[in-house]
């Protein structure tokens, strides 16, 4: 796969960057600032789910250490805001869309939605972060001006009517108190907030646990361990455990050619290693 590479002057976002715009990274399909990757993404010039969300977050933490967080901390959150959009968008990504007839069903459209309100939502930070940037060019521009002091002319002040006070301190209490009373109540957002649609650590100890459960030397084939799975999403989330235990090695297995029957076993050396567990950054 060939390396794309942004250049620093022409692919950013705009503005002074929230992620610092020292901040680069260097991956198998883009080497280059964070802001360009954001801004390729955001354009569709390059696939979300080609690029490694572990990896750019190992090397931001790696960039953080180097910082004074006391002064950098507006940074760190802003990178958390943007990252959970990427993980959030590419989990879209990866689940499957059904299909029939050529048709997506409403599912499908659903999927497709919430990806692009995820994508509106990068470009929503591109657009604050431009506006910023623009407040702080301004800022910096005419930090160097000041007003000139005026005052009312005396002849212009005496054609000023005298302020006739008709209400009281007891009125303006009274007013006051209807104010807060029909104020509307506060709400907090929860639209950044993801329930995911299943549990992939609990999915995932479906997995071990059923294998662990078979006798030494036998194995279980895949259509055998998701046959109670209700939902695709399901099957989705066990086939990812069973990536992340081959990839730890504690599992094997077996297939005999592309579509053939897929035969999985537990290693008989991981058997006696404890709890086998998996985090969610696993599966970035």
């Amino acid at each position: 796969m060939s390396e794309l590479t942004e250049p620093a002057d022409g692919g950013e976002i705009g503005g002074d960057a929230a992620v610092s715009p020292g901040f680069s990274v260097e991956l198998e399909v883009y080497s280059g600032p964070f802001d360009a990757l954001l801004s390729m993404i955001a354009n569709r010039r390059l696939e979300l789910t080609e690029v490694s969300l572990s990896e750019i977050t190992e090397e931001f933490l790696a960039y953080v250490r180097t910082l004074d967080l006391a002064r950098n901390m507006e940074e760190a959150s802003a990178f958390l805001d943007v990252a959970s959009v990427l993980v959030e968008a590419k989990s879209a990504a990866l689940l499957p869309h059904d299909q029939a007839d050529g048709e997506r069903d409403e599912q499908s459209l659903e999927a497709l939605r919430e990806r692009d309100l995820l994508f509106a939502r990068l470009l929503q930070y591109r657009a604050f972060k431009q506006a910023a940037g623009d407040f702080r060019a301004r800022l910096a521009a005419n930090a160097g001006r000041f007003p000139h002091p005026a005052y009312v002319d005396e002849r212009v002040a005496a054609m000023l009517p005298e302020l006739a006070w008709s209400l009281g301190a007891e009125d303006l209490a009274r007013i006051a108190a209807q104010v807060f009373a029909n104020a509307p109540a506060s709400e907090v957002s929860l639209h950044q907030l993801h329930v995911p649609l299943v549990d992939l650590r609990a999915q995932a100890a479906v997995v071990r646990d059923r294998l662990q459960a078979l006798p030494a030397g036998g194995s279980m084939t895949f259509v055998e361990l998701t046959r109670d799975a209700h939902r695709r999403v399901e099957v989705v989330a066990r086939f990812l455990a069973v990536l992340v235990f081959f990839k730890q090695g504690v599992l094997q297995f077996r297939q005999a050619g592309p579509f053939e029957t897929l035969h999985l076993r537990w290693v008989e050396d991981a058997r006696d290693a404890g709890v086998v567990d998996i985090a969610e950054g696993d599966f970035a």
